[in-house]
């Protein structure tokens, strides 16, 4: 203080003004670094956002033109098996109308070569308003009764005389007699496209906190906005947009928008080689600009403060109460865009460059059923070795993205599969690049397709048994009968044992053929379900105790785990024969002292049932063959056990799944809906 008193009033104000001039000049220098580091950072945010955007955009379209030619193909299989009626001359209305309830069609329509419908399975409406008579589709089936095609997809077409939207296909009647036309109401897949379609995806990244909107445009106009976009102003104006539309760069820039200003990230989406349009992407800057208010009012508040009481003091407390709203604000622009991360339908990952896991948003939580603090700032190796592999590849390949990546992997004892998706997030300085993982997981739709082939092999396999059976049985009972009359009627002089012994085996393998034409047939034949409210506990016990004698011979621990006691619908014959197959088999794998472990439970108005045996398990390379008729390792096994009950699950509506560790343990799950 003495030092104080001895200086001269000018040279304390001088000081005091130096002081409070370069603290002013340093508050603004901090300013504008923080506004950096913040618009650093919201770049970094925004580009893997719009990185997420693009892919789960081209995830969306990819399934909805994957289901569409899934059911394309599947009309296409029943117009082509009606073409083959058709050549036979066999095709009358009612059995056109048989076809259609039982594979879901709309309507099947016969065309001759003029184009006039000349059968149909229409069943006429009392309410109809349109008679359809005289019907005439020569011009829509100009590429099959002019040009010449085989089949072509009509696709989906607003319908005629009813409301309502139809998917169609075409296919040329056999000797060039016209066209057979299928279609099916496109209402189910019209609201499934909606569900998961752009326009979805752009309306919920929209309402997210801090998105001042999310638009997909082309030249002509906006192809997609969240709610909250009226206009945009045009590519062809906007020499940014344009240059934009023509690159796969990200561009980013500050853009007035609604008499304010927004961060704009831009990106182009191009699907299947074609550029559909431009993603624009508005980040809001009001926490920004509320940052440099905030610190400018601060610095004036300094300015007052330290010619009042003091520069030298105050300076620092009011530094340091800088640096902490600056710090906290940079925090919550670091988060917010998380935020928008953590809330997309598909898992996203953020990997930096020392492969340190830095986001892992709530899809990823529930995919890997696993916390997200448990995750962060761990390696990703520790999380999946399967993604933590083809992710070195990916690195290593300096490719700037790899989309659509499929891989199967477990996760948690149980069999996944996902598409992966890398993305590079480039900076100025390489060091702090960073990788964007999007992971779809289409386990659901790989067993769907799955369940379809087997359910088409399981229809397959019985018309083969039921043909084969009937056109095999008679002249074989001819034989029989054949060696049943030389035994017993005819006469040798010689070697009469040898053509006794002769005689009854020829006999003898005419009954074995019989028996296995009656299985067949017995295969073939549909089933009739008798549903009805069954005790879930009684049915299990009795099953249960079926195989706890022979369980105990063979010195195999059998125990059922569940004793809940609820009402389940189902057949309770078929079931139990289904279920006896799985049982013994699983006993007849178990070793001695092995286990062989039955449970059940109601999860989701799904009755869950799993089959467990710790025997030597069953090979990759058979597990997809297990179900086929007649397939079987067993040295007296018949191989129709799995494909019975696999049928009888399957009219059920019920799936059936096996997963087995060759040389440890098998499992076969049956989930049966309930409702």
């Amino acid at each position: 203080m003495n030092f104080l008193n001895k200086l001269q009033p000018k040279v304390i104000i001088a000081v005091a003004l130096i002081v409070g001039t370069l603290m002013i000049v340093s508050a603004f220098i901090e300013l504008k670094q923080s506004k950096e580091e913040i618009f650093h950072l919201l770049k970094e945010q925004s580009i893997s956002l719009i990185e997420s955007v693009t892919q789960s955009s081209i995830n969306a379209l990819n399934s909805s033109e994957e289901i569409e030619n899934l059911i394309a193909e599947r009309l296409f299989n029943n117009a082509r098996l009606i073409r083959e009626l058709d050549s036979l001359n066999i095709l009358t209305k009612e059995k056109l109308i048989r076809i259609g309830k039982e594979n879901s069609l709309y309507r099947i329509n016969i065309f001759d070569k003029a184009g006039n419908r000349i059968l149909s399975n229409r069943i006429p409406e009392p309410d109809h308003l349109h008679g359809e008579e005289d019907i005439n589709r020569a011009k829509e089936l100009e590429p099959i009764l002019k040009e010449g095609l085989s089949e072509f997809i009509i696709g989906i077409k607003d319908a005629e005389f009813t409301e309502g939207q139809r998917f169609a296909v075409a296919v040329a009647r056999s000797g060039k007699k016209g066209a057979i036309v299928i279609n099916l109401d496109a209402k189910s897949f019209l609201e499934f496209r909606k569900r998961i379609g752009l326009g979805k995806i752009i309306r919920d990244l929209s309402d997210n906190h801090g998105v001042e909107y999310l638009a997909l445009q082309d030249t002509a106009g906006i192809l997609a906005a969240g709610t909250t976009v009226d206009t945009l102003n045009s590519i062809e104006s906007d020499s940014f947009l344009y240059n934009a539309l023509n690159n796969d760069n990200i561009y980013t820039r500050i853009h007035s928008y609604k008499n304010g200003e927004v961060f704009e990230t831009i990106k182009r989406l191009v699907y299947n080689g074609e550029v559909i349009g431009l993603f624009r992407l508005g980040l809001s800057l009001d926490d920004v600009k509320t940052v440099e208010d905030r610190m400018m009012r601060r610095i004036i508040i300094i300015s007052l403060v330290l010619a009042a009481i003091g520069i030298v003091v105050l300076s620092v407390i009011f530094t340091t109460q800088n640096l902490r709203s600056v710090s906290n604000e940079f925090k919550k622009f670091k988060t917010f865009t998380s935020v928008v991360l953590a809330n997309m339908g598909d898992a996203v990952i953020v990997v930096d460059g020392k492969k340190i896991i830095t986001l892992f948003n709530k899809s990823s939580e529930k995919l890997f059923k696993t916390k997200s603090d448990e995750v962060l700032n761990n390696e990703i190796r520790h999380l999946s070795q399967d993604i933590s592999e083809n992710f070195d590849s990916f690195i290593h390949s300096e490719k700037e993205f790899l989309d659509d990546f499929m891989i199967g992997t477990n996760i948690n004892n149980e069999r996944k599969y996902l598409l992966l998706n890398f993305t590079r997030n480039k900076t100025v300085e390489p060091e702090k690049d960073s990788y964007t993982i999007v992971i779809k997981d289409i386990t659901d739709a790989k067993k769907m397709e799955e369940e379809a082939k087997r359910k088409e092999k399981l229809s397959a396999m019985g018309e083969l048994a039921s043909g084969v059976a009937h056109e095999i049985r008679n002249p074989i009972n001819a034989i029989g009968m054949i060696a049943q009359r030389l035994d017993r009627e005819f006469k040798v002089e010689n070697d009469k044992e040898e053509f006794h012994n002769i005689t009854k085996l020829l006999r003898d393998e005419v009954t074995r053929i019989n028996k296995i034409i009656t299985q067949f047939l017995g295969y073939a034949k549909p089933l009739t379900l008798q549903v009805k409210d069954v005790n879930s506990k009684e049915f299990f016990d009795d099953l249960f105790r079926l195989f706890v004698e022979q369980a105990r011979i063979k010195n195999v621990k059998f125990n059922k785990l569940s004793q809940e006691d609820f009402l389940i619908k189902l057949d309770p014959e078929l079931l139990k024969q289904s279920l006896i197959n799985l049982i013994q088999n699983a006993l007849d794998a178990a070793e001695k002292e092995g286990i062989v472990e039955l449970d059940y439970n109601l999860n989701n108005n799904q009755l869950v049932i799993e089959v467990n045996d710790n025997g030597p398990g069953i090979p990759d390379e058979l597990k997809k063959k297990i179900f086929d008729l007649y397939f079987t390792t067993k040295n007296e096994g018949t191989g129709i056990g799995l494909s019975v009950a696999q049928k009888i699950i399957s009219e059920h509506n019920g799936t059936i799944e096996v997963f087995s560790e060759a040389g440890k343990s098998t499992k076969f799950k049956i989930t049966l809906p309930q409702t």
